[in-house]
């Protein structure tokens, strides 16, 4: 048989060409696919709406070092993720990001979507950059929020991600 993908080919999906992206943290073999001309990101159990995925096999590390390069992706790519969490990932992107109103008004659409029984994906990067606290980690004045002023973006993401697997 033929070997699955790794980091860094690029592969042929429907005429398109694919990047595939390492995307370890949930798991350690987990990867990403870039569709740059569809403009879209299959992201997996690894970056979700509002959230990221538990750290099953990976670390924190690698998870963040995950987050940061998927939120280097053009802001207009709509991230495509593996699980409809938008609601209850929102409910714990609240607890840590309240003063932000970018989120409470995603929060309103989420509900609104998922009370009329649509989904929730997929969803610009820009929105996640704004309102998903995992890629939020950081931004200085979001860990001086969470209290964490003086530490690395990589122990602040490890810090959120420890708060989200006990909410």
């Amino acid at each position: 048989g033929t070997a699955p993908p790794q980091p860094g080919d690029r592969i042929t999906v429907c005429g398109e060409e694919v990047e595939v992206i390492d995307a370890a943290g949930h798991t350690v073999g987990h990867v990403a696919y870039h569709f740059p001309r569809t403009g879209a990101v299959m992201t997996g159990d690894s970056l979700m709406a509002l959230g990221c995925g538990r750290l099953f096999e990976g670390t924190a590390d690698q998870m963040w070092a995950t987050l940061t390069r998927l939120a280097a992706l053009p802001p207009e790519t709509h991230v495509c993720s593996g699980h409809e969490y938008a609601a209850s990932n929102g409910r714990f992107a609240a607890t840590v990001d309240e003063a932000n109103p970018a989120l409470a008004e995603r929060r309103e659409t989420i509900a609104a979507r998922r009370g009329a029984n649509l989904p929730t994906l997929p969803v610009p990067l820009s929105v996640e950059l704004q309102t998903n606290p995992f890629l939020r980690a950081g931004d200085p004045a979001f860990k001086a929020a969470l209290g964490m002023a003086g530490a690395t973006d990589a122990a602040a993401f490890a810090a959120l991600r420890a708060r989200k697997d006990r909410f």
